[in-house]
């Protein structure tokens, strides 16, 4: 169990060195009943007997949002604000991990396999160059649930990354039993389906979600501050009656099309477009809008929402600390085979969550936001600290050694998405001129149920150019008139 666990701490050293930090300081003792450090296929064999069911054991009792109390930095209105996405990790191309896990499809027609490719080991997946339906590695689809203010997990699930019910939406199923009365759940617009909202809302916790542009919202009532409620009806049953109706129309019943209320939910809708403004004076806008249970205007203000939905980028910064920081940029799992691929993702999330622990704690100590503590410092020093010896001293030592290099407040910042390889149009890492990353100031401009245009499903294509409209949130925006 400590071997796992220490592969997952020190992502970047093989099985030998592993084990001798994990027996760092009992030399003497084993070397007295001649121990010896075990052969790297003989560690293996121990991963396989462990499994991957105590590691998760281990996680799960690690589990909790580790808030000291209602912090501004953690609660917005009372509520624990906490937030679900997902990401992938790439696992070891090997033959067993492809059937288990699945390759992302590239969306291109695949090659026939001619022969045997040459470099191709045995027990190995068959390289995929261009054109080959899928990635070069198999990858698993990991879901989480983190409380945003300390970035610690409060729940994950993975699966494969391909096949049916394997997608964000299913697994955050998986999640919702970690809900409850009290809460705050952020959501990014490819989570929203009628179904699960229902679910996640059954839980008590209330949720502030981003839909798509397209998804129709007409204004029920409108509120003060500029948000409106709206009635979104249950898609089952709009199918249902949209068939009723046909078979009606077809039969020459003398029944009228039936256009009575639908069941559905009734949600309080906040739209508003951000403007970004970066460090070289660039500038760019996206419109967004999120659903909420909140419909209470006064006790939770359109712009406290809107500003409260910027916390969900906490999870990514907390992937980023997992896969980056903690395992180590381009490295993948180094299980060749299903169970201890899993293993080994559920001993990176528990060292994840105990590297948390000790930020929290020391933040608490000092009364501080647990932002202002370098995650990559307080991984180093408890790397530095592992080994037999009392464990008090220890996470003392290690406390100490992270408040004294505390990050400074940071201003607001921007980091477009960029891709990894160079010959795509996209901005790259390799040739970008410039950082990618850089300072920049946010704007958020309240939108109303007026000021939003839909195109019914009996328009037949979308108007050549809208009517001019001085209160366009968009016009104010770009050209600062009102």
């Amino acid at each position: 169990m400590y071997f796992v666990l220490g592969c997952a701490l020190l992502s970047a050293k093989p099985y030998g060195e592993v084990m001798r930090q994990v027996t760092a300081g009992l030399e003497r003792a084993l070397a007295a009943v001649g121990w010896q450090v075990p052969a790297t296929t003989a560690l293996t064999g121990v991963r396989r007997r462990v499994g991957e069911r105590p590691l998760e054991s281990v996680f799960r009792r690690l589990c909790s949002a580790l808030s000291p109390g209602r912090a501004p930095w953690s609660h917005v209105g009372g509520l624990l604000v906490v937030a679900v996405d997902g990401t992938t990790v790439a696992a070891y191309d090997s033959l067993a991990n492809a059937a288990a896990f699945g390759k992302p499809g590239t969306r291109k027609k695949p090659r026939p396999a001619t022969g045997v490719q040459a470099g191709n080991e045995p027990g190995r997946a068959p390289s995929h160059g261009a054109g080959q339906d899928g990635a070069a590695n198999p990858q698993l689809r990991l879901v989480t649930l983190v409380a945003c203010g300390t970035r610690a997990l409060l729940d994950a699930a993975f699966g494969p990354v391909r096949g049916k019910q394997t997608g964000e939406q299913a697994l955050a199923r998986a999640l919702l039993g970690s809900l409850h009365p009290g809460m705050l759940l952020l959501a990014g617009k490819n989570f929203y389906g009628f179904g699960l909202w229902q679910a996640a809302a059954g839980t008590g916790a209330e949720l502030l979600w981003r839909v798509k542009d397209s998804m129709h919202l007409p204004a029920a009532a409108e509120l003060p501050d500029g948000s409106w409620l709206t009635r979104i009806p249950d898609p089952a049953a709009v199918r249902r009656r949209t068939v009723r109706n046909g078979c009606r129309r077809r039969r020459g019943s003398k029944l009228g099309p039936d256009t009575g209320p639908l069941p559905g939910i009734t949600v309080r809708v906040i739209g508003y477009t951000l403007t970004v403004t970066g460090g070289d004076g660039t500038i760019r806008t996206e419109r967004y809008r999120l659903i909420t249970t909140l419909t209470d205007c006064r006790a939770c203000p359109a712009g406290q929402l809107a500003a409260c939905y910027a916390w969900r980028w906490a999870i990514e910064t907390g992937y980023r600390e997992c896969k980056t920081y903690l395992r180590g940029p381009g490295r993948i799992l180094r299980g060749q085979s299903p169970d201890p691929a899993r293993q080994e993702l559920w001993a990176y999330l528990a060292i994840y969550q105990a590297v948390r622990v000790i930020i929290v704690r020391a933040a608490a100590s000092a009364g501080m936001d647990p932002d202002r503590i370098s995650f990559t410092a307080a991984l180093n020093a408890a790397q530095r600290t592992m080994g037999p010896g009392r464990l008090d001293a220890a996470l003392t030592a290690t406390e100490t050694e992270i408040l004294s290099c505390l990050a400074p407040p940071r201003e607001g910042r921007v980091c477009p998405r960029a891709v990894h390889k160079p010959s795509s149009p996209y901005p790259s890492r390799h040739h970008h001129d410039g950082p990618i990353s850089q300072y920049a100031s946010y704007t958020v401009t309240p939108t109303t149920p007026a000021r939003h245009t839909h195109n019914s499903t009996d328009q037949g294509r979308r108007p050549s150019r809208q009517p001019d409209n001085p209160l366009n949130s968009w016009h104010w925006v770009l050209t600062g008139t009102m």
